[in-house]
């Protein structure tokens, strides 16, 4: 059954974004009282069936070394798990959303990240720095110590940058949350989606870089553990190694002009 199930996500994406929406929602029922730190047992949660799908599928590639050695575009060759990735990363984000508006008492780490953020942007732009490269440097600093951990856990840990991947969706998704119990108004349909999918709007311009970069880091970090999962061959080795660097330096670069685009 478990197979048949990961067999059906490879060729319909659409199973996966449902059932990711599900995981997140599913294990928020779970938490319901677990207080005010909910939040992270609600991601460790959901971790479980998320790495158990994400290493289902490399094992199930049987195509893997092929793809390797293939002189295809580099996006091409690991489109895949980049796709599965941002699937789950935007499904996530919904799905914490809809957490929010069942429990918001449980996410008392999420919401003390955003106040944090809030409250260093605020300051920098007190100190008149919000047009200076002080603001570019403090978004491309927090950005980079992100990109290097997903790059950290994915070769630790193989799947395991998608803690970072939940959590980071889950900072998300309540933003969102935030945003919708923030707006005065009693209309349901302006309060908690057009407010939400306006705010996600807003955040798209640098964000969809952002996320590319964390993905790629993420993507360099996964087919180095590859080479430890599988065995392969010299040749294939050698591409993994040049491949993971190609996307490692992709990644910088996204998150470069994210931060670019961020501070302007």
């Amino acid at each position: 059954m478990y197979d048949i199930l990961i067999e059906k996500i490879r060729y319909n994406y659409l199973i996966l974004f449902f059932l990711s929406i599900v995981i997140i929602v599913f294990s928020t029922l779970l938490s319901l009282k677990s207080g005010p730190y909910g939040g992270i047992l609600i991601i460790a949660i959901s971790l479980v069936p998320f790495v158990q799908i994400y290493n289902k599928i490399i094992e199930k590639d049987e195509m893997l070394s092929e793809k390797i050695k293939s002189k295809k575009n580099i996006f091409l060759r690991y489109r895949e798990y980049f796709t599965i990735s941002f699937i789950i990363f935007f499904a996530s984000i919904i799905g914490f959303y809809i957490s929010y508006l069942i429990n918001h008492n449980l996410f008392y780490p999420q919401i003390q990240t955003i106040e944090s953020i809030r409250r260093d942007i605020i300051a920098l732009s007190y100190a008149n720095a919000i047009h200076t490269n002080n603001f570019f440097t403090y978004i491309l600093y927090n950005n980079m110590m992100v990109l290097l951990l997903f790059f950290a856990f994915s070769i630790i840990f193989g799947a395991g940058a998608i803690y970072l991947l939940l959590w980071n969706a889950s900072i998300i998704g309540v933003f969102l949350g935030l945003k919708a119990s923030e707006y005065m108004s009693n209309n349901i349909i302006h309060k908690f989606i057009l407010v939400p999918a306006i705010s996600l709007i807003e955040i798209l311009p640098h964000g969809i870089l952002e996320f590319l970069g964390y993905f790629l880091a993420a993507l360099a970090g996964n087919i180095l553990s590859i080479a430890f999962i599988k065995n392969l061959d010299r040749e294939s080795l050698e591409n993994i190694l040049s491949d993971s660097l190609t996307l490692f330096v992709l990644a910088i670069l996204f998150i470069f002009i994210a931060a670019v685009i961020e501070a302007l």
